[in-house]
């Protein structure tokens, strides 16, 4: 794996130095897990919307090439319980976000077929920061931070530092990586794309959880942009 890290990372500064076309993109992340973990009956998993942006370098001399990026990218988790209190009557909705925010490296190979594309390739992710936002309502009355965390759930502002989910300690790791996949469109110097990135790294690890336990990011990411050069 490190063999694959080292690539990557070699293969986008070599393509920095090289690329014939440079420029910029932005987008929307709509980002989840993949996990062994099972939710209960009561939590539905929902998209986390988040922001995808930074800086392109295309090296596509005729129909086949190399495209890499460095990029802000916002990923992370949804979770919405709703449930009813023993007396049958007070509802009760909990929604659990978390926010991971990572400098990205993709390096894909790109194939061109007049105006339209396809990527594909390694990514490389490292998380500056993460927190855990927690919200509860009850019969439509959001409670305060402190009656949450008597309910058991904690936020976090920092999850590197620690986190406590449900009673449990959870390590989370600031790397990442997978693979990304996605096709698009190019009009004079702008460019449409839809991407899929698929992680492979597991980003958190819960204590006390069997050693086959994972947690694995994957993002769909929209995004428009542009491009200067030959």
């Amino acid at each position: 794996m490190k063999k694959i890290i080292l690539t990557t990372i070699a293969l986008s500064i070599i393509l920095t130095i090289n690329a014939q076309k440079i420029g910029t993109k932005l987008g929307l992340n709509l980002s989840g897990v993949n996990t062994s973990t099972q939710l209960s009956p009561e939590e539905i998993a929902k998209l986390l919307p988040g922001i995808c942006g930074g800086f392109v370098f295309d090296y596509t001399p005729k129909h086949i090439g190399l495209v890499a990026e460095a990029l802000y990218s916002q990923k992370g988790y949804k979770v919405k319980a709703d449930a009813k209190l023993i007396d049958g009557t007070t509802d009760v909705t909990t929604d659990i976000s978390l926010h991971l925010n990572y400098i990205e490296v993709p390096v894909m190979l790109k194939v061109k077929f007049g105006p339209a594309f396809i990527v594909a390739g390694p990514y490389m992710a490292y998380a500056m920061d993460g927190k855990r936002l927690v919200t509860m309502t009850v019969d439509g009355k959001k409670l305060l931070e402190s009656q949450v965390e008597e309910q058991g759930q904690i936020p976090s502002n920092d999850v590197f530092k620690g986190a406590e989910f449900n009673g449990d300690n959870v390590t989370f790791s600031r790397t990442d990586y997978g693979i990304n996949i996605g096709a698009g469109a190019e009009f004079l110097m702008f460019f449409a794309e839809a991407r899929y990135g698929l992680g492979l790294a597991n980003v958190s690890d819960f204590e006390n959880m069997p050693e086959d336990t994972f947690t694995k990011n994957y993002t769909i990411t929209l995004a428009l942009g542009m491009k200067f050069g030959k």
